[in-house]
């Protein structure tokens, strides 16, 4: 029923605050003291007024000003701690959504990172998480404090000249109407505000990135023409929604004028006839013009709530995004490694065409499988299969024959390592990310498989060896050496089914033979599969597969796809031909 008169993205930010109740509570209670001082200092007024001034009652000379000293430190007493309080509620609203945004994207399947670019999901844990619950909170405590402090004071009003209230009212309608203008044109600007920012943060991840291809390439100038453009679309965003929230309070204060214009033509009009006392025009005087402040604060709570409700949709929709369903009943234990692809189907969300037709194939355990083809073949589809970062559309894929599908995502994944040609370091120590993942490692787990990844000799080159900062993505190391902590940690969680994925691709030869040893010490006596373009990584394959527009097209041992002059004797003459190509 409320969301027919209040923004449902609003009123769902809202039950964010239930576990605070208490503290809204304590906050509303001294929200109330603040809101009844304006009301008791205008009643005063009029007091002094007509008994100081016009009946001079001596008493009035300490009585008043005693009193208006006290009102105004119970008002300034009562601010801070209803401030301090929301606040304390505020910050912890921004706690849990941000740990649930943060907790939802690290379940996303793949398609929905597809979907958001990081300047997007930077955007919503920095800028308009802040805007949703900081200045929801912070709004919120306007609307309650504001609201009962005009009440106090209408009800004062009331009190004091029904008549003259009754006149005075007439503004507000007039001022409903031009602020729900106003509103509707501060949300279209508010949604292009965030477009902007996200788009701003993109832009400069993307320059920071991609540093080298840009100076190389000199499109310095490129680079500010497109930095230009979003930059401007903040500027001409902001001042847009500055120009139309600025309206709100102007307007307000002048309609509210006009209202008092009015009134004082009546009170005029009440006193000449004797209705109506010096002190009695005081309070009601001073009463209206105490509204103007939290009318005017009101008002601007039009474009205040339309952002956050803007903000808080847009948080809605990353929360709301599905995340991967873990269903699987089975937990593994450590598995001896046979794989099954069975008549295996891949369709990727929004597309008709299909990745993989049909696949079915059988490894043994410890067997070591090569799958090659070109690229957009499905090589990359498949293996990613097994630990389920892309979904089966249709058939099945088994391990130790059971099906992936069945298994929890935590067990399923503890029987797979991956070693691929994008290799991501967090900015830790070199100790800390070969231990990712791999919690209860020891000290001699961490220097045993540092050392069958032949990283011990390149620690010793690095200042502080193990304790040494990689850098943001590792960006302090050589290609070389972040492959090595790449292997290094696949031998620290020591699965029983390792997948390499170009892992040596970016590399030079000097390198890829040194990489190959310890891959090769890897795949020992576990279940590999391995794409690779250089035959140099097919030395010890026992089998290799061939995919051509995702169906397995040639499948057999090195000199057996030779002999047949397919897809892999393809490979073959053009690696060769290659290999002749490189300086000696």
């Amino acid at each position: 029923m409320l969301s027919k008169f209040f923004d449902p993205a609003l009123l769902r930010l809202a039950g964010y605050a239930k576990p605070y109740k208490r503290l809204i509570t304590l906050s509303c209670f001294w929200t109330v003291i603040v809101s009844s001082t304006t009301a008791v200092t205008s009643k005063l007024l009029g007091l002094l007024t007509q008994k100081g001034f016009y009946e001079q009652d001596p008493a009035m000379v300490i009585a008043a000003p005693a009193a208006l000293i006290l009102i105004t430190l119970l008002y300034a007493v009562a601010l801070v701690m209803s401030n301090y309080t929301m606040t304390k509620v505020s910050q912890s609203m921004l706690v849990t959504v941000r740990a649930q945004l943060y907790n939802n994207m690290l379940r996303w399947p793949l398609e929905q990172y597809q979907r958001f670019s990081s300047g997007e999901a930077s955007s919503k844990f920095v800028n308009e998480a802040n805007i949703a619950l900081s200045g929801a909170t912070q709004a919120a405590m306007i609307l309650v404090r504001d609201s009962l402090q005009v009440l106090f004071l209408f009800g004062l009003l009331f009190w004091q000249n029904w008549q003259l209230t009754f006149v005075s009212c007439i503004v507000g309608p007039v001022a409903a109407y031009l602020l729900g203008i106003i509103r509707r044109r501060i949300k279209a600007v508010v949604h292009k505000g965030q477009r902007a920012i996200a788009d701003t943060l993109s832009c400069v991840q993307e320059v920071y990135g991609a540093h080298r291809l840009i100076k190389i390439s000199d499109t310095y100038g490129f680079e500010k023409e497109r930095f230009r453009k979003v930059n401007q679309a903040i500027r001409r965003t902001t001042l847009d929604k500055k120009k139309f929230s600025s309206l709100g309070t102007p307007v307000t204060q002048v309609v509210a004028m006009m209202g008092v214009a009015v009134v004082v033509s009546f009170a005029l009009m009440q006193a000449r006839s004797g209705a109506l006392t010096v002190g009695d025009f005081i309070t009601f005087l001073s009463a209206m013009l105490f509204l103007m402040q939290p009318l005017q604060k009101l008002a601007g709570l039009n474009a205040t709530f339309t952002a956050i409700g803007v903000a808080a949709r847009s948080i809605f929709a990353m929360i709301d995004a599905p995340v991967q369903k873990d269903s699987g009943k089975v937990v593994l234990d450590r598995v001896k490694g046979f794989i099954d692809f069975e008549n295996v189907y891949v369709r990727y969300p929004g597309s008709d065409l299909e990745a993989l037709k049909g696949i079915s194939l059988h490894i043994r355990a410890g067997e070591h499988v090569a799958i090659i083809g070109y690229s957009g073949s499905g090589k990359t589809t498949m293996i990613n299969l097994l630990p389920r970062f892309v979904e089966i559309s249709e058939g099945s894929v088994k391990i130790d024959g059971i099906d992936v599908r069945d298994c929890t995502l935590e067990s399923l994944r503890n029987q797979i390592a991956v070693v691929s040609q994008d290799v991501f370091l967090f900015d830790a120590s070199i100790r800390e990310n070969v231990a990712y993942g791999c919690p209860e490692a020891t000290q001699k787990d961490i220097d045993a498989a540092i050392e069958a990844a032949a990283l011990t000799e390149a620690l010793k080159d690095l200042p502080q060896g193990l304790d040494f900062k990689v850098g943001e993505g590792g960006r302090l190391l050589s290609g070389g050496q972040r492959q090595r902590i790449s292997i290094a940690r696949a031998f620290l969680k020591n699965s029983s089914i390792v997948v390499l994925d170009e892992a040596t691709s970016a590399l030079d030869s000097k390198s890829e033979h040194q990489i190959k040893q310890a891959l090769d010490r890897l795949m020992k006596g576990r279940t590999c599969l391995i794409i690779a373009h250089r035959l140099s990584m097919m030395n010890n394959i026992d089998r290799i597969v061939a995919l051509q527009e995702g169906l397995i097209v040639e499948e057999g041992t090195p000199s057996e796809l030779l002999s047949k002059n397919g897809l892999y004797a393809e490979f073959s003459r053009l690696q060769s031909s290659l290999r002749h190509l490189e300086p000696r």
